[in-house]
C-alpha cells in the first residue's frame, strides 16, 4: 500500500521506528524477578515488566511484552520472516516474552535521495536475512542470550513457544550493525538493574521489525485531510500517527469526528 501510494503522488515521508528481536524467558523466572518471594502466589497474575537502557547513543526498550504469552509468525511477504508476541486471555504459557528493540532514525535509511520508502527497504533487508538464516520455512533465527553478549553463534537454543520452529545461529549476521551493539550495550544495562534477567539460555529470535510505521502519509493539521488527495484521511498506526493499539484507537476516533464536521 504504501508503494501503490508514493507511485500515485499521495504525500508521504519517512519517519523514525525501531527494530531488533524478541527476548523468552521462563515465566516463573520474570515472576522470581518482580514479585521476589511472593512469587508464585495464586492471587498474583503472571509478571510483567517494561525496560529501557541506551547503546551506542540509541535508546533500546522492551516493547509489547506478553506474560504468559507466545511469539508468533508475522510475515507478510513470502521471503521474509517477522515476529510478534501475544498473550493468550488466561496467559497461562510457561513463557514470558516481548519486543526489544533499538531507535531507527530517518537518517540510518540512506540519503533523501533514497525515497519515503527507504525504511521499508530496510525493514524489507532484514526480514529476508532473517528469512535465509532460518532455512526457510518461516522458522526464525535465533540465539541464547549468553552467546549473544560474548559475540559467538549458538548451536543450540532452548525450548520456546515459537511454533513454526528456531534456527540457532548469530544474530549479528541479521541485524544491522548499529543494532546488534546497541542491544548488546542496553542489555548490559537492564541486566545492572534487574539480576537474573540476564539469562544465559534465554531465547533472542529476530527479526522484531513492524513495531511502528517506518512512513507517514501527510495530512493537514487542521482537516486531517492528505493534501494531495481529497476524501482521503490517513490514520492510525499505518498512517503513521499512532504507536500502539490505544493510540491508533484515539486518532481514529479524532479522525472519524473530523469526516462526520466534515459532512
Amino acid at each position: 500500500m504504501y508503494a501503490w501510494a508514493a507511485a500515485d503522488g499521495i504525500a508521504i515521508e519517512r519517519k523514525p521506528f525501531a527494530l531488533g528481536v524478541r527476548i523468552e524467558h521462563p515465566q516463573r523466572l520474570i515472576d522470581e524477578i518482580q514479585y521476589g518471594d511472593a512469587a508464585g502466589h495464586p492471587k498474583l497474575p503472571p509478571a510483567f515488566y517494561e525496560l529501557t537502557g541506551t547503546g551506542a547513543d540509541r535508546g533500546v526498550y522492551s516493547f509489547c511484552m506478553c506474560p504468559g504469552g507466545w511469539i508468533v509468525p508475522a510475515a507478510t511477504e513470502a521471503d521474509g520472516v517477522v515476529v510478534n508476541g501475544m498473550s493468550l486471555s488466561r496467559r497461562d504459557s510457561p513463557f514470558a516474552n516481548a519486543g526489544l528493540v533499538v531507535t531507527i532514525a530517518a537518517d540510518d535509511f540512506g540519503p533523501a535521495a533514497a525515497g519515503p520508502l527507504a525504511g521499508v527497504e530496510l525493514q524489507r533487508k532484514v526480514e529476508q536475512a532473517a528469512f535465509r538464516a532460518g532455512g526457510g520455512r518461516f522458522r526464525a533465527p535465533a540465539q541464547r542470550l549468553g552467546d549473544f553478549l560474548d559475540g559467538r553463534p549458538s548451536s543450540e537454543v532452548a525450548e520456546t513457544s515459537y511454533r513454526p520452529g528456531l534456527a540457532p545461529g548469530d544474530l549479528a549476521q541479521v541485524l544491522p550493525g548499529f543494532v546488534a551493539q546497541a542491544l548488546r550495550a542496553g542489555l548490559r544495562q537492564i541486566g545492572a538493574r534487574l539480576p537474573g534477567f540476564l539469562l544465559p539460555d534465554a531465547v533472542l529470535v529476530a527479526a522484531e521489525t513492524r513495531t511502528s510505521a517506518p512512513v507517514r502519509l501527510l495530512r493537514d493539521a487542521r482537516t486531517l485531510m492528505s493534501p494531495s488527495l481529497e476524501g482521503l484521511y490517513p490514520c492510525g498506526e499505518g498512517a503513521g500517527y499512532a504507536g500502539g493499539i490505544v493510540s491508533a484507537a484515539l486518532d481514529g476516533t479524532r479522525v472519524a469526528s473530523q469526516v462526520l464536521a466534515a459532512g
